[in-house]
């Protein structure tokens, strides 16, 4: 698997595997700006389509924040968002904090972030409603544990 820069070519790859973005037009602006800010990174299988995306952006009270993270649904349970994940903590510099967030409904992903050294830290209600954000940090002395399966 290859993670790469995304370009304006895969926007609609990127809008077609977020289950969100195809009926949701503030998703599909995000996406894109995501893209043009060389945010957003893709992870892309051997036929180069891509599996999944990652926003990595430096918005969180001036902090590395992970804002979105989509693996697309035929290609999940297969180490993506775990491979999008290290791949954002290895560009994060060595000194910064980490942040990145889940819905409380999203219990996989609540279940991977511990294993890469995040710690839940808080919630913010009426993002979605009845379905909590729950917010995860990782410390900068965590960077070497998350990066020991090879992945990246």
């Amino acid at each position: 698997m290859l993670i790469r820069v995304a370009t304006t070519a895969d926007i609609p790859a990127l809008v077609d595997l977020d289950a969100i973005a195809s009926h949701d037009p503030p998703r599909r602006r995000a996406i894109a700006e995501w893209v043009a800010r060389g945010e957003c990174h893709v992870a892309a299988g051997n036929d180069s389509e891509p599996a999944g995306y990652v926003a990595l952006t430096r918005s969180f009270f001036r902090s590395p924040f992970i804002e979105m993270l989509q693996v697309k649904r035929s290609e999940r349970r297969r180490g993506i968002a775990r491979a999008l994940l290290q791949h954002c903590i290895a560009g994060t510099p060595a000194d910064a904090k980490l942040w990145t967030s889940t819905n409380q409904s999203n219990g996989p992903m609540q279940a991977l972030l511990p294993q890469l050294g995040f710690i839940q830290c808080g919630m913010f209600e009426h993002l979605d409603p009845g379905d909590p954000e729950l917010i995860y940090v990782r410390f900068p002395d965590q960077r070497a544990r998350a990066n020991t399966s090879g992945i990246i």
